[in-house]
């Protein structure tokens, strides 16, 4: 049957479907008042502020089925409102839909896919307006609700018709209409609205989601709206919106067969949502909480506001795990959806959906850049990218540091990771490194900013550490460090101490429990000496004497060494002469001590390989001699460190010393060689601070002799105090305590003192022998030694000069003024009675009071001591105040001894304690008055 020809004024035959809508509603009244109703219903509820959504859905249909971008334009002119697209022209089938208002038929399309709602029930949006214009290249149509209204009131011949004039669907009837479509578009809608507010409303809404449609409506590429242009540009995984060619926002995206997901970007960094609503494509009233936009290809209610109920939702995550393994590494945690109360049914199930497929899916970066799933990777918060690189072989599962922060973590473990503690980790390093000590210490040192305080140090109590001797110990505890060792080449392996590889060392070691020694504690520790007790019956090849003898030296040979324990002298080492020797038995060549030396002396010289092989320094620190040596010992209880003499200078102490540090080997000095000795002494810093006191004092001051004279017995050249009495000599001036004190050390030194007082060979002064005489009284009086303990001199130095062999000692200062003066001596200046007895003692000689009796002229005038003229003469004289006072104009006494003689003098002071002081102020007389 041939087709009918096409009207060209109506070419998609809207007059028939008038004619047939109008016949529905003269044959079935209430028909019309329900379309009314329905119209009213899918503008009010269904498609209500949807406007530009439904028309930009259309216009994304037409595009796909002309196969182009699409493109949309929006613009007000007064009241009306126009909406332009490209595309597919209005086809007759699409006019039968708009008219047919409950039918909106979904067809595939020719490029693949389904439309979204193409001239279907959504169109319904615009009957806001009392009349729209549909324009097309294809042809036009227009709704017109007065049209409708004139065309229903035109076929009513009954007045008692039920038809209802004042509610009429405004887009049941269609006319032609001779509108054309603006240039560069395909299709156009005008609407003509109530006023110029509710256009402004229009265009305001549509510039406001023009950006979303385009991620929406893919088939569309461009949004104009009131001269705002918006476009959609691809950018590898990101879709770009701009606004006038500017970027507006930016979006990460990841597709799958069901759904997309997108999440923005802003500032080159992720910025996850905070609430969105589900699209399919377009946005529904389905509430989200998922921190990325999903637009899922699901069934919707005809109103496209929910979800059909067959709906699966759970297909709609597809796609995010793809989404999160493009999020940057450090930024995936924004991505991660935590558990947290849904907003509705769907937001719950979707959440989940998400979550599970996220907790299986391979999207999460390890350590060595491979994907993993988080049900199977551990994470280990905090990781640093140094601690992963290290870790990334050994821990295969472990997560990459990026994803590792205390957050990410948490949102992981959530996910199904395995969360890693500290102890977890020291736990599963054992075995791990190899032979590569190195490695163990840039593991600590990547380690050390997870540990910030001793609790945390605790849980890495296991942790496995490289001892030097090749094993593995468990933890810090019980290992040493000896200070330096890790700055040696090829450093040497003790075996009576557990220690750290130095290769492997790092400082987080010593906050977890490593114990840091000294090489001195290292040598003094007690297990060496058993280790050198046990010799060569120990079952440990480390501990045999020329290893641990290797290591000893290698350690000496360390800059903060110091001197070995004297107990390490005796490990033993070649000699010049082939025989092996204790190492304190031996000297380096060249040694200035064997110069000053007896020919016979006990000491070898040890082998030039051996000072090859560990130089001068560590062996000199062993104990083999290059100057003199020390003896120490913190808490002496016996003589018993072979030294000369030491039994007699142990005898000299009541209780013993707290310490000793002695110069050894003295007695070996050969006698012409002393000089050179305290020269070798002095110039060591060691053996120069023992000749400050001590056993080395003792001994050097009475053994020492230089031209054959006693140190003691000699005087510094500088030193003048003691001119005459001592021949001066030149010595180092770290030796110089060496020499004549001020006071004798025993009794044999005080009988010296007083020969050579009493020697009239020595030129003397007097105030040298009143100093001396002041020395020896003093050295009895601190009990240095006794009177008893030294013999008598033959003579006495007097305030002359000269030598006495009938002395008189002088206890007061008026003495001096009758006591002969050759005969005189003074105990000190001024002399005093006590002193006096002391040196008389000494001296075995007769004070002046025992050997004279003083009697003072009679006479004289008794006056009060605190009288003008008593105060005044004593005051002169030098004297206390005195108790009784007799004033003597020419003070006189007579002097009884082998002859009586008189003097003048200018006090006296008598046995009862009366001062007799003389108005003549002159000095006493040189020789008795006749």
């Amino acid at each position: 049957m041939p087709r009918p020809e096409t009207d060209p004024a109506d070419p998609f035959g809207t007059a028939d479907l008038r004619r047939s809508t109008l016949q529905g509603w003269l044959s079935s009244p209430t028909r019309l008042a329900e379309d009314a109703a329905a119209e009213a219903e899918l503008l009010e509820i269904g498609y209500r502020d949807r406007l530009f959504t439904e028309l930009a859905a259309n216009a994304a249909d037409a595009a796909s089925l002309a196969g182009i971008d699409g493109r949309v334009a929006v613009w007000a002119d007064g009241a009306t409102v126009h909406v332009a697209n490209t595309g597919a022209p209005l086809t007759a089938a699409g006019v039968r839909s708009l008219t047919a208002l409950r039918v909106s038929p979904k067809s595939p399309l020719i490029h693949g896919g389904t439309t979204v709602g193409r001239f279907g029930m959504g169109f319904r949006a615009t009957s806001l307006a009392a009349r729209v214009t549909l324009a097309s290249r294809s042809g036009s149509i227009e709704f017109d609700a007065d049209r409708t209204r004139g065309q229903i009131r035109a076929l009513i011949d009954d007045p008692d018709s039920e038809l209802d004039l004042d509610r009429v669907p405004a887009q049941r009837l269609a006319w032609p209409s001779a509108a054309q479509p603006a240039a560069g578009f395909d299709t156009e809608v005008v609407l003509e609205t109530a006023d110029e507010e509710a256009a402004a409303a229009i265009v305001s809404a549509a510039q406001h989601q023009a950006p979303d449609l385009l991620l929406e409506l893919e088939a569309l590429a461009r949004i104009d709206v009131a001269g705002r242009s918006y476009e959609r540009l691809a950018d590898g995984d990101t879709v770009v919106i701009t606004r006038d060619g500017t970027e507006h926002r930016r979006w990460l995206i990841a597709r799958a067969a069901t759904a997309r997901w997108l999440v923005p970007i802003r500032d080159g960094r992720i910025r996850p949502l905070s609430g969105d609503a589900l699209r399919s494509p377009n946005a529904t009233d389905i509430e989200l909480t998922l921190p990325a936009r999903v637009i899922a290809d699901l069934p919707l209610t005809p109103d496209r506001r929910e979800l059909h109920p067959d709906a699966d939702v759970e297909a709609a995550a597809a796609g995010y795990p793809e989404l999160a393994a493009l999020v940057p590494d450090d930024q995936k945690q924004a991505v991660i959806p935590p558990p947290a109360l849904a907003s509705g049914r769907v937001d719950a199930v979707l959440r989940e959906a998400v979550r599970d497929r996220l907790r299986t899916d391979r999207w999460l970066p390890s350590a060595t850049g491979e994907a993993l799933s988080p049900e199977r990777a551990w994470v280990l918060p905090g990781l640093t990218a140094d601690l992963a690189a290290l870790l990334g072989d050994v821990l295969e599962p472990l997560a990459h540091p990026d994803v590792s922060d205390r957050v990410t973590a948490s949102l992981l473990v959530g996910l199904g990771a395995r969360r890693l503690g500290l102890a977890d980790l020291a736990e599963l390093l054992s075995g791990a490194g190899g032979e590569d000590t190195a490695w163990w210490s840039r593991l600590y040192a990547a380690l050390a900013p997870m540990v910030p305080d001793a609790r945390t140090a605790e849980e890495l109590g296991t942790l496995p550490v490289p001892r030097a001797d090749g094993r593995m110990n468990v933890g810090c505890r019980g290992l040493f460090l000896i200070e330096g060792l890790d700055g040696l080449d090829d450093p040497p392996v003790p075996s009576w101490v557990p220690t750290v590889d130095p290769a492997a060392y790092d400082p987080l070691l010593d906050r977890l429990g490593l114990t840091r020694i000294s090489p001195a504690a290292a040598l003094a520790l007690p297990e060496l000496i058993a280790e050198l007790d046990a010799g060569p019956d120990s079952d440990d090849p480390a501990a045999d004497p020329d290893a641990v003898t290797d290591v000893v030296l290698r350690i000496l040979g360390l800059p903060d060494a110091g001197r070995a324990p004297a107990e390490l002298g005796g490990l033993e080492l070649l000699g010049a002469d082939g025989e092996r020797w204790p190492a304190d038995e031996l000297l380096l060549p060249d040694s200035p001590l064997a110069q000053v030396l007896v020919d016979d002396s006990p000491f070898g010289t040890v082998a030039d390989s051996v000072v090859e092989t560990y130089g001068p320094t560590a062996l000199r620190r062993l104990g083999v001699g290059w100057g003199f040596t020390l003896v120490r010992d913190d808490a002496p209880v016996a003589p018993d460190h072979d030294l000369p003499d030491e039994e007699r200078w142990w005898e000299e102490h009541e209780v013993p010393p707290e310490e000793l540090i002695a110069v050894r080997d003295l007695d070996l000095v050969d006698p012409r060689q002393w000089p050179a000795a305290l020269a070798l002494l002095a110039d060591d810093p060691d053996t120069a601070s023992a000749l400050t006191g001590g056993y080395t004092r003792w001994w050097l001051r009475r053994y020492a002799e230089i031209d054959g004279t006693a140190l003691r017995d000699l005087r510094s050249v500088d030193e003048t105090s003691l001119r005459g009495l001592f021949d001066p000599v030149e010595v180092p001036a770290a030796a110089a305590g060496l020499l004549a004190a001020g006071e004798p050390d025993d009794a044999d030194d005080a009988a010296d003192w007083l020969a050579r007082l009493a020697d009239p060979a020595r030129t003397v002064a007097p105030g040298v022998a009143v100093r001396a005489h002041a020395a020896l009284v003093s050295a009895v009086r601190s009990g240095t030694f006794a009177v008893d303990d030294v013999e008598p001199p033959r003579g006495a130095r007097t305030v002359s000069g000269e030598v006495s062999d009938d002395p008189v000692v002088v206890g007061a200062p008026w003495w001096t003024s009758v006591v002969p003066a050759g005969r005189a001596v003074l105990p000190a200046i001024p002399p005093d009675a006590d002193s006096a007895a002391l040196l008389a003692d000494l001296l075995d000689a007769p004070t002046a009071a025992e050997a004279y009796r003083v009697i003072p002229d009679q006479g004289g005038e008794s006056v009060e001591p605190d009288s003008a003229d008593a105060v005044r003469l004593s005051a002169a004289a030098g004297l206390p105040a005195p108790h009784r006072v007799r004033l003597h104009d020419d003070l006189h006494v007579t002097v009884t001894g082998e002859t009586d003689e008189r003097w003048r003098v200018p006090l006296w002071v008598d046995d009862d304690g009366t001062v007799h002081l003389s108005r003549c102020r002159g000095r006493a007389d040189d020789e008795p008055v006749p």
